[in-house]
C-alpha cells in the first residue's frame, strides 16, 4: 500500500483542571502524518512516481466506559465521539522528484479537537480476573484516496494495477490518550499546617447510638444529647499524595444545666475514612441528558465501540450470562486506614469537657464563644494499598461521578459520651456523624532548573528537556469562566520614571532587511 497515515498528538495525555464543567472545553491538538511511498515490484529495477488523490481525511476522538463485575456482568457506554474533517476537497499527492529517496514523502495535517470538560478521567476498574476495563480514550483517523497513476511501464505492474481497486480506505493505528483531572491548589496558604487546601466547616446533626461496650438497655436521655453542639472542620479537598488529614472538632453544651455538665463526659472518639465505589450496569435517561453522552442509537449494541473489551463477545453470544439480571448496581467499600490503625483517640483528663471554670476563679460568666472545647487530630491514611479483592487493590482514587462508575469518600466520626445518672449508674452512647470528603489529584510543582541544566545560546536561555506544555498555566488560572482576564491587584504597578533624556529619539530602528522577507502560511 503506497499510502499510510499515523496520528501524532502534541501530547498523549490531557490534563483537565478544576471540577467537571459542562460549559468548558480543553484543546487536544496534533497532526496526522500522511506518508507516500512508491510501490515495489519483483521485476522492477527502478522506483516509479506515485500519485494519489486524497479525497477525505477525518480524525475522531472517542471515549468509552466499560464495567465488569461478578454479579451484574458487563456493561458498555460510549462517553463521547467527536469527529473533525481535515480535508474539505480532494488533494493531489505525489512523490515526483523524490522517487529514489529511501524515506517516503510525508505531509502533516494539523488538528485541534475541543474536549468536553465534564469527561471522567482515564482509569481502570471492575473485575480484575476479566482483564482491564474502565474508562479509556483514543484518537482514530481514516483516509480515503484514489490511486491515480504509476510511472512504471513494466508489464507486471500494469497487470497488477488492472486488478486492484482504484479507491482505498485506510485507518491509522489507534492512538490512546490519557485524561487526568487536576485540582487547583489555592495560592493563599492554608489555615491547616498539614494540608494545602483550606478548611471546610460543618455544623453536625449527630445521631445517637448504643455503645457496643455496654450491654444494658439503659441509655442517655435524648434531651441531654440534643443539647450537645458539634462543629467539625476538615479540608475541602485532600490530595492523593497526602498521608494525613487534619480534623478539628468543637464541642459546646451551653444549654446543659450545671448538674448535667458535671455528669456528662466525653471520653474518646473514633475516626474512619471510607472509600465507596459504585458500579452501574444501566444509565438513566436523565444521566444521558445531563452528561451529554451520545444517544441510545449510538450506543452498544446498536453501534459497537471501536475498541471494546474482549469479554463483550462472550456476553453477546450468550456464553456468559449475568448472574443477577434484576440487579443493576454493585458496591465495593473499604477503609483507607492501615490495619494497625484503630482510629481511636482518647481525651485527656476526666472528660468533663462541658464544665467551664472561670479563669480567675470568680463567678463571672464566660461568653458563649469561649465555651467551645476544641479537639484536634491528624488522621493518618495508609500510604499504600494493603488488601486485594475481586476489583483489585484497594487503592485510593479521586472522588468522581461518572455514568457507570462512582467514587465517593466519607469520614465517619463517633464521640463516646458517658453519663452518670443520679443513682450512680454510668451509661454510655456514641454520637455518630459523617463528613463528605473530596479526594483530588494535584499537579506536580515545577522545579526551577539548575545552572547545569541550561544551555546559553547568545542571549537566549534555553531549558533542556522541558516540555512546553508543562510551563503553560491552566486557562482557569488566567481567565474567569466568562472569558475575562484575571488580574492580580495585590501587585502594585511600578512607579513612573521619566526617560533619561528628553531629546533622545525612539530606541527602535526599522530593520530594512525585513522588506525582502516573505510570510509563510
Amino acid at each position: 500500500m503506497p499510502v499510510s497515515i499515523d496520528i501524532i498528538p502534541f501530547s498523549d495525555s490531557l490534563e483537565l483542571y478544576g471540577e467537571p464543567d459542562f460549559s468548558s472545553a480543553f484543546s487536544l491538538a496534533g497532526h496526522v502524518s500522511i506518508s507516500l511511498s512508491p510501490p515495489s515490484f519483483m521485476f522492477q529495477r527502478w522506483r516509479s512516481t506515485t500519485r494519489v488523490l486524497m479525497q477525505s481525511l477525518t480524525v475522531t476522538f472517542e471515549g468509552q466506559s466499560e464495567i465488569i463485575t461478578p454479579d451484574i456482568g458487563y456493561a458498555p457506554l460510549r462517553l463521547c465521539s467527536i469527529t473533525r474533517e481535515l480535508v474539505n476537497e480532494p488533494v493531489d499527492l505525489s512523490n515526483e522528484g523524490r522517487e529514489d529517496f529511501n524515506k517516503p514523502c510525508s505531509w502533516n495535517v494539523i488538528f485541534d479537537i475541543p474536549i468536553p470538560g465534564w469527561l471522567p478521567t482515564t482509569s481502570t476498574y471492575g473485575d480484575r480476573s476479566a482483564g482491564e476495563a474502565g474508562t479509556r480514550y483514543a484518537l482514530y483517523a481514516t483516509a480515503t484516496f484514489t490511486y491515480l497513476e504509476d510511472g512504471s511501464s513494466s508489464i507486471f505492474s500494469s497487470f497488477c494495477s488492472s486488478f486492484s481497486c482504484r479507491t482505498h480506505t485506510i485507518n491509522a493505528p489507534r492512538c490512546p490518550v490519557t485524561l487526568a483531572r487536576l485540582a487547583e491548589v489555592p495560592s493563599a496558604p492554608s489555615s491547616s499546617s498539614t494540608s494545602v487546601f483550606p478548611m471546610a466547616l460543618f455544623f453536625v446533626d449527630a445521631q445517637s447510638g448504643q455503645d457496643d461496650t455496654e450491654t444494658g438497655t439503659t441509655a442517655i436521655p435524648p434531651e441531654i444529647l440534643k443539647k450537645i453542639q458539634v462543629v467539625a472542620s476538615i479540608p475541602n479537598a485532600v490530595a492523593l499524595d497526602e498521608t494525613s488529614v487534619p480534623l478539628i472538632l468543637r464541642l459546646q453544651g451551653n444549654e446543659l444545666d450545671g448538674s448535667q455538665q458535671e455528669r456528662l463526659r466525653i471520653t474518646d472518639f473514633t475516626v474512619d475514612v471510607e472509600q465507596i465505589e459504585t458500579y452501574r450496569s444501566t444509565t438513566s435517561l436523565d444521566c444521558i441528558a445531563r452528561c451529554m453522552v451520545p444517544p441510545r442509537a449510538q450506543q452498544p449494541p446498536s453501534f459497537p465501540l471501536r475498541n471494546p473489551h474482549p469479554v463483550h463477545t462472550l456476553y453477546e453470544v450468550g456464553l456468559l450470562m449475568t448472574p443477577y439480571p434484576s440487579k443493576s448496581t454493585s458496591t465495593r467499600s473499604f477503609s483507607l486506614f492501615d490495619p494497625s490503625n484503630s482510629g481511636k483517640y482518647l481525651i485527656s483528663g476526666d472528660g468533663r469537657v462541658f464544665v467551664h471554670d472561670s479563669p480567675r476563679g470568680d463567678a463571672t460568666t464566660r461568653s458563649p464563644s469561649e465555651n467551645w472545647y476544641v479537639l484536634e487530630a491528624n488522621v493518618p491514611l495508609a500510604p499504600e494499598p494493603h488488601q486485594l479483592d475481586w476489583a483489585g487493590l484497594r487503592s485510593r482514587r479521586i472522588s468522581e461521578n461518572t455514568p457507570l462508575f462512582n467514587v465517593c469518600h466519607m469520614m465517619h466520626i463517633a464521640l463516646r459520651c458517658v453519663y452518670e445518672q443520679p443513682d450512680g449508674e454510668a451509661v454510655s452512647e456514641r454520637l455518630h456523624f459523617s463528613l463528605p470528603m473530596q479526594h483530588v489529584r494535584v499537579a506536580v510543582p515545577l522545579i526551577n532548573p539548575s545552572a547545569t541544566d541550561r544551555t546559553i545560546v547568545g542571549a537566549v536561555d534555553l531549558q533542556k528537556s522541558a516540555p512546553y506544555s508543562q510551563s503553560l498555566p491552566a486557562y482557569s488560572q488566567l481567565f474567569y469562566s466568562n472569558g475575562e482576564r484575571k488580574i492580580d491587584y495585590s501587585t502594585p504597578l511600578p512607579l513612573y520614571e521619566p526617560p533619561p533624556s528628553a531629546s533622545s529619539s525612539s530606541s527602535f530602528t526599522p530593520d530594512h532587511s525585513d522588506n525582502d522577507r516573505k510570510s509563510i502560511s
